[in-house]
């Protein structure tokens, strides 16, 4: 029960600190908070918690966002099944590198869904993506990483102990 409420609390707090970091510094030094609940909550509970995470995600973004309503649910879902697969291959629980490669794979597939989603409704440069969306994106959200991993492992840790 307690993490059926844990994930749309910090799915919420996430998406208000991605709502703020934007406001604050722009749109070029933003991590994607959101993607790495939902990575974090696979790789801490599972493929189920993770979707949920996932589908509170997208709609919360998909929202307050200018794109077509869905974008993100799809997005996230795909990520989040995307995860699972991954983290038979790729993830060892000790391992730092491991967490980071299987982040940035992820966060890779996440903004390659959305410019190919962005392509079908609309034009869009890919060069220009890549240079102000991707390229500061990874490096925020990987730079990030091993900060919110581990504060949100203390707050699970804390929660369920």
């Amino acid at each position: 029960m307690r993490k059926i409420i844990l994930v749309p609390v910090c799915v919420l707090i996430f998406f208000l600190a991605e709502f703020f970091l934007y406001n604050m510094v722009g749109r070029i030094f933003v991590p994607d908070l959101l993607l790495l609940a939902i990575i974090y909550f696979n790789l801490a509970f599972g493929i189920r918690y993770s979707i949920y995470a996932a589908v509170l995600a997208g709609i919360m973004k998909g929202s307050f966002s200018t794109d077509m309503f869905g974008f993100h649910i799809f997005s996230f879902v795909l990520c989040a099944y995307v995860t699972t697969v991954l983290k038979r291959y790729l993830h060892y629980v000790a391992s730092h590198r491991s967490r980071l490669l299987l982040v940035f794979l992820i966060i890779l597939t996440n903004l390659l869904i959305q410019l190919l989603l962005r392509s079908i409704v609309g034009e869009i440069d890919p060069i220009q993506c890549f240079k102000f969306v991707f390229v500061p994106e990874i490096l925020m959200t990987l730079v990030v990483t091993s900060f919110i991993f581990a504060e949100l492992k203390k707050c699970v840790s804390r929660l369920f102990v």
